[in-house]
């Protein structure tokens, strides 16, 4: 490649892929994604739902404070991040299967464990094993959409990914608040436990496309090694065309980060003394609001662009983090906080799965695994470090302001979908 075939390749807009490829043939209503994508996202969805209101008054029954608190929180997002790069490279090394089911497995594990713990310390390090659990989970059926899914169904195919797991915690939270009330806040973590085995069943069937071999280039006579165009391309090539794209993904992480880990239901334990009962009804009512609009998202940006759905989507979950915060200042009644909760799920809701679906737009045909595993590496660097951001601002400053915090996020993402990145997936290839 020459110098100025470089700057070219370095500077190009990457866009969605212009053909899928072979395996490219599922539909985003067909028997095989319900089988490898949406079956799997249901079953770990209703397993997360169950547990999701005792991860609070677990937490809160060690005795800690919110700032302490919150690591069951931060912990499953460190998870999540230390996830990304492992398992991209564990992708392109021995394929899809063995990560899908790898992830079900260890989910099981940690939520058994969980279960039978005693100490807080305990409970941190098992979250965060989970986290990493999830994370191989949601990157196998990732790199499988954005190599089986043609620009204009992978919208759907993600967002609806979502919004099975958004179906799954319709009944789980109220089931799980129920467990816990009657058996102790630990209980719904065995439900879980037995609960992800059942998602083993697509994995061991899906037929999985071989990982691609590095071949073996050999030195030549001078001792110098040929250039080999197969090998991965380097970490500058993968991000630096694609850095508006990367500050997406980073400023996504930190705006969603405290709402879907889970911090507004820790919020409401602390701020309004809600126990696991409460949560569940709370988390459940959440679900049945955001259920739609997730499935209406994946629609949205198939027919209408990835940008014409995350602008209203980002900013109005701006807005609504701004909302939050003037009613944490005036220490509004419950109600009021639940209506602004409502609202700020629906816009986040219209964001689901957008975020991955561009990931799946630009990522390289040639090194997917990686480029995920960079993709979500930054994305949840950014989920990871907000729940610290928002505990420490909680601790040093107040509520309102840390919820300030996560509204400014939301604005620079719109901002930068605005401003700074081209559409991806079918609108693009259209226009």
């Amino acid at each position: 490649m020459t110098k100025s075939d470089s700057r070219q390749s370095e500077t190009a807009t990457p866009q969605a892929e212009p053909k899928a490829e072979p395996e490219a043939e599922n539909k985003a209503l067909s028997f095989k994604a319900l089988l490898v994508i949406y079956l799997p996202a249901l079953v770990l969805g209703l397993g997360a739902g169950i547990a999701l209101p005792a991860v609070p008054t677990l937490a809160k029954s060690f005795d800690v404070s919110f700032g302490v608190a919150s690591g069951v929180v931060t912990a499953h997002l460190l998870g999540n991040f230390a996830g990304t790069l492992p398992t991209g490279w564990l992708i392109d090394r021995f394929g899809r299967r063995s990560v899908m089911i790898a992830g079900p497995l260890l989910t099981s594990l940690a939520a058994l464990l969980v279960w039978l713990a005693t100490s807080f310390s305990e409970l941190l390090i098992l979250r965060f094993i989970g986290g990493f659990a999830s994370q191989m989970w949601l990157m196998g059926r990732l790199a499988a959409i954005s190599q089986g899914a043609s620009p204009d169904q992978r919208g759907r195919q993600v967002s609806w990914m979502f919004g099975m797991d958004t179906t799954g915690m319709l009944a789980g939270p109220l089931v799980g608040g129920l467990i816990a009330s009657v058996w102790g806040a630990s209980a719904p973590f065995l439900a879980y436990s037995i609960i992800a085995l059942l998602a083993l069943a697509p994995s061991l069937i899906f037929v999985d496309t071989a990982p691609q071999p590095v071949p073996v280039v050999r030195a030549k006579p001078d001792g110098l090694r040929p250039p080999n165009p197969s090998l991965l391309v380097t970490l500058k090539e993968l991000v630096r065309p694609r850095l508006a794209f990367f500050g997406i993904a980073m400023f996504a992480g930190l705006t969603r980060g405290p709402i879907s880990a889970g911090l507004l239901y820790l919020y409401a334990a602390f701020a309004y003394d809600l126990g696991p009962a409460e949560i569940g009804y709370l988390a459940t009512a959440a679900a049945f609001i955001s259920w739609p609009i997730g499935f209406l998202a994946g629609w949205m940006m198939d027919r209408f662009g990835r940008k014409r759905t995350m602008i209203p989507g980002f900013g109005g979950v701006g807005l609504s983090m701004i909302l939050m915060a003037g009613s944490a200042f005036v220490q509004s009644p419950y109600p009021m906080f639940a209506a602004i909760f409502f609202f700020a799920v629906a816009m986040q809701a219209l964001t689901g799965g957008s975020v991955q679906t561009i990931g799946a737009d630009v990522a390289p045909a040639q090194s997917r695994g990686s480029f995920l595993g960079l993709w979500r590496f930054t994305g949840q660097g950014g989920a990871a470090l907000s729940p610290i951001i928002f505990a420490i601002m909680v601790d040093q400053l107040n509520y309102g302001s840390a919820f300030l915090f996560t509204a400014a996020a939301g604005l620079m993402v719109a901002f930068l979908v605005i401003f700074r990145v081209p559409e991806t997936g079918k609108a693009a290839e259209k226009a």
